[in-house]
C-alpha cells in the first residue's frame, strides 16, 4: 500500500501536466473618472471647530455630475462642500475604452484658516511727517 502512494502522486502530477490549460480571457480594463478642475470651498465665518464632509459624486458618461449624496455631514461645512463640488469638472470613467457612469468619493477637510497680519513698526512721534 505504501508503494502505491508515490505512484499515485506521480500519476496526479503527470495528469495535471497533460491537461491543456484554459487561457484566461482578457480582464476588463477600468479607468476611474478623473478630476479635470476643482473649486475650493469657502470656510464659513461662523465655524469654530474643524470638520470633514464626505460626498459621493455620480459622474455620467460625458463627465457631467449627475448626482451628489452626502455620506458624512459636518454642519456648517456641508453646504460649502456642496457648493464647491458643483463647480468641479470630471472626465468620465472608462471600461475597455468606453465611457461609463461611475461614483467618486470626495472628502473636504475644513480647518480654521490661519490669519496673518504683517508686522508694522510703530511710528515715533514727529518722525516722517
Amino acid at each position: 500500500m505504501r508503494s502505491l502512494i508515490p505512484w499515485f502522486c506521480l500519476w496526479v502530477l503527470l495528469a495535471g501536466l497533460t491537461v491543456p490549460g484554459k487561457s484566461q480571457p482578457n480582464a476588463p480594463r477600468f479607468e476611474p473618472a478623473s478630476v479635470i478642475s476643482t473649486a475650493e470651498p469657502v470656510y464659513p465665518p461662523n465655524a469654530i471647530n474643524p470638520g470633514t464632509v464626505v460626498l459621493e459624486v455620480t459622474v455620467g458618461t460625458e463627465g457631467q455630475i449627475e448626482d451628489v449624496k452626502t455620506v458624512r455631514a459636518a454642519p456648517p461645512f456641508t453646504q460649502e462642500a456642496l457648493n464647491a463640488i458643483k463647480k468641479w469638472k470630471f472626465a468620465p470613467a472608462r471600461l475597455d475604452g468606453q465611457p461609463v457612469r461611475s461614483v467618486v468619493p470626495v472628502a473636504f477637510s475644513f480647518s480654521r484658516p490661519t490669519v496673518w497680519w504683517p508686522q508694522t513698526k510703530p511710528t515715533e512721534p514727529g518722525a516722517n511727517r
